[in-house]
């Protein structure tokens, strides 16, 4: 049996097993994420991924099973819209007149049934927001809901909790920005406060950016100078998971002639972070110096950082990873949201 032969059972040995043999396995599904007011997606499993343009709105969210996506287009100063998209094409199924003015963030529930949104039903005044509140809309916008929150200015940071029975976000006029606020999507609990994050936790004059693993178990956050960290789900056993990168650099010699170099490139200031469908990486953003910013991602079984992209000027934000879509129309939870757009009329 020739070298080939022998190559190629090995890989399908280590595919069936679950292991895999080379980075063309890194992860599964698509990452969304916005740059410049724009949203791209891209596939961390391709050898080269490539970013692709799918909307022209940067404020947006895709569905957990990857088929639409979900953006607000509009003046702050007037009504916004939220239009659903086709994730793959950006071609727009519907378009929803949200009836607020302001706005801040949204995001798709991991069971496809909500997205929630934060606005004002009047208009900004001085350049203030003016009574700032929480709401569910359903996809095809037939239901709405408001949720209570604590009186504050611009609740921001939307991440839903695995289950999908709530939602956290931040308070921008409080003190102390390591707290974050919990909403039950059922209207009827009081909003509660939680510290997950260790005092030390360097987040600054900014919010807290963090995700909560698909099984619950865990959060991963970025405070600003000092990496990504994974710790359990109520903030105890903190670990950094990435402070550097181990990555190729071409360096100009004193003669013009380009080669490349392996060093560890610090990384100057970490953002926001997300969890892999299956758990298994986390994608995340940062400056990496020098006026470049990167979406990288990282295995927690290999322990490896991969880089994805790297832009200028503007640092990728919000990023959003989420399964493959599905070949035929699907039969479990996420069956009631796609019925009811495609009965949906524009």
């Amino acid at each position: 049996m020739n070298t080939y032969r022998l190559t190629f059972l090995f890989s399908v040995i280590m595919l069936l097993s679950g292991v895999c043999p080379n980075l063309l396995c890194w992860a599964e599904g698509m990452i969304v994420y916005s740059y410049r007011s724009t949203t791209y997606m891209i596939r961390p499993n391709d050898t080269v991924p490539t970013p692709t343009r799918i909307a022209d709105e940067g404020i947006s969210t895709p569905s957990p099973d990857g088929r639409f996506l979900a953006a607000v287009d509009g003046d702050p100063d007037r009504r916004n819209v939220l239009h659903i998209r086709d994730l793959r094409t950006g071609k727009r199924i519907r378009s929803i007149i949200l009836q607020v003015h302001s706005y801040v963030d949204i995001s798709w529930s991991p069971d496809g049934r909500w997205i929630v949104y934060a606005g004002s039903p009047q208009r900004i005044r001085g350049g203030r927001d003016v009574n700032t509140e929480i709401f569910l809309i359903s996809p095809d916008g037939r239901r709405k809901r408001k949720l209570l929150h604590p009186i504050g200015k611009n609740p921001i940071g939307f991440v839903w909790a695995p289950d999908a029975q709530s939602v956290f976000y931040n308070l921008t006029s409080t003190d102390r920005h390591q707290e974050i606020w919990e909403s039950n999507v059922n209207g009827q609990e009081k909003p509660k406060k939680h510290s997950p994050f260790p005092e030390r936790a360097g987040f600054l004059d900014r919010y807290p950016f963090y995700a909560f693993s698909p099984d619950g178990k865990k959060i991963a956050y970025t405070p600003v100078h000092e990496g990504v960290f994974v710790a359990d789900v109520d903030g105890r056993h903190p670990r950094p998971v990435v402070t550097h990168l181990h990555e190729g650099i071409f360096i100009v010699n004193a003669d013009g002639i380009n080669h490349l170099e392996i060093a560890n490139r610090g990384l100057r200031e970490f953002f926001q972070v997300d969890w892999s469908p299956n758990g298994k990486y986390l994608v995340f953003s940062a400056d990496i110096g020098f006026g470049n910013n990167g979406l990288y991602i990282y295995s927690l079984g290999s322990q490896q950082v991969r880089r994805l992209v790297v832009l200028s000027d503007s640092v990728p934000t919000s990023p959003r990873w989420v399964g493959d879509s599905l070949p035929v129309e699907p039969l479990d939870k996420m069956a009631v949201t796609w019925g009811a757009i495609k009965v949906s009329k524009n």
